[in-house]
């Protein structure tokens, strides 16, 4: 396989119709690059004069590249701003990692361990067989005790035929499935059960927003912010520096 290949093999082969002139422009270019059809989702100016942030649609997600504005040059990588600190690339991730987060929040369906003063909330993609993942639920108690609210998805790492994903279809279908959370998080066999669930949407969205990418616990802030496991007061921190 050639290294352009490579470099593209996630990309997504689409036939889709674009109204934007520069989106079908690129698309042209890239496409004639990798020889497959590839779908730009968005296309804007960089801090870096003349040169474009192009974010693709792939199979694995959203890809964010940069390209010349005459379409000869594509970089691959971070771009980062020296002066302020601030990787680029990273708030634009962030960013569309917010905006698919948004757009399932209501029909994808969570198992939500809340405090009653809730000030931080955050959604944390997990899996039952995942050491991190059942020590950060070790304390969820003192994550709720800092009013920091978790809403579980969960992400089978070892996919969608997995045991892994039959637990995770037992936590759901649980007559309690909180309670079953905690004793499956705690190494407990439960009982096999089977409910309509949204497992399977939920780790498509896992794949949409990157997880693949950072594995398990991956805990995603409002602003679209990703980490993984933090203590409880290293938590609190992280999410209260999110606001600065």
């Amino acid at each position: 396989m050639s290294k352009k290949n490579v470099f593209f093999m996630t990309i997504i082969v689409s036939s889709s119709a674009y109204s934007s002139t520069s989106n079908q422009h690129y698309e042209k270019l890239l496409s004639e690059f990798v020889n497959q059809n590839i779908t730009i989702s968005q296309v804007r100016d960089s801090p870096l004069q003349g040169v474009k942030e192009v974010v693709i649609k792939g199979t694995q997600g959203q890809e964010i590249f940069y390209l010349s504005e005459d379409g000869q040059y594509l970089i691959e990588g971070k771009m980062l701003d020296l002066k302020n600190h601030k990787d680029l690339k990273k708030q634009t991730e962030n960013q569309l990692r917010k905006e698919v987060m948004q757009q399932h929040k209501k029909t994808i369906g969570s198992i939500d361990f809340f405090p009653e003063n809730m000030s931080e909330h955050v959604t944390v993609f997990t899996d039952i067989d995942c050491g991190f993942c059942r020590k950060l639920h070790q304390n969820v108690a003192q994550y709720n005790d800092l009013g920091i609210g978790i809403s579980y998805l969960f992400f089978p790492r070892a996919g969608l035929q997995s045991p892994s994903y039959d637990k995770a279809v037992n936590v759901w279908c649980a007559d309690d499935n909180k309670q079953a959370m905690t004793l499956a998080k705690a190494g407990k066999e439960l009982e096999p059960k089977m409910c309509k669930n949204p497992i399977t949407n939920q780790f498509k969205l896992g794949i949409e927003a990157g997880i693949h990418k950072v594995g398990t616990p991956a805990v995603i802030s409002e602003n679209g912010a990703i980490t993984g496991f933090l203590p409880p007061q290293a938590m609190k921190q992280h999410l209260e520096a999110q606001k600065q």
